[in-house]
């Protein structure tokens, strides 16, 4: 997936014009049926990770717990901002979307649709 130019162009723009939102980091892995998106979320709860699937692109958006602006921080590098990665699929079949969520890892099944091919015998006239 990463030699296709739209995904390299899909990762840059997740980098650095995403609307203001940060990336996190994931893992794409071919499987028998599909992908699996692996991401990498810690300290989020399963409610506030949002997956949505239009136009065979896969996003997967969290919103981090917010900072108490009160507190006078040395150190402050923990991400507090909106969360977003988007990866382009193609045809696959929507209904069979499962994730699941763990230990700050989200997974997420896809199954791809399969062409389906016919043979086809051609009369001769």
């Amino acid at each position: 997936m990463r030699n296709d130019l739209y995904s390299l162009m899909n990762e840059f723009n997740n980098m650095f014009y995403d609307g203001g939102y940060k990336g996190f980091p994931i893992d794409v892995v071919e499987t028998e049926t599909g992908y699996m998106v692996v991401a990498e979320i810690p300290g989020v709860k399963k409610e506030d990770i949002r997956i949505e699937f239009e136009d065979g692109i896969l996003t997967l958006s969290a919103e981090m717990p917010k900072r108490d602006h009160n507190t006078k921080y040395l150190i402050h590098e923990r991400n507090n901002q909106k969360l977003r990665r988007t990866i382009n699929f193609g045809d696959i079949k929507e209904d069979e979307i499962k994730a699941s969520y763990e230990n700050g890892l989200l997974a997420v099944n896809i199954t791809v649709k399969k062409e389906e091919k016919t043979k086809k015998t051609i009369e001769i006239q």
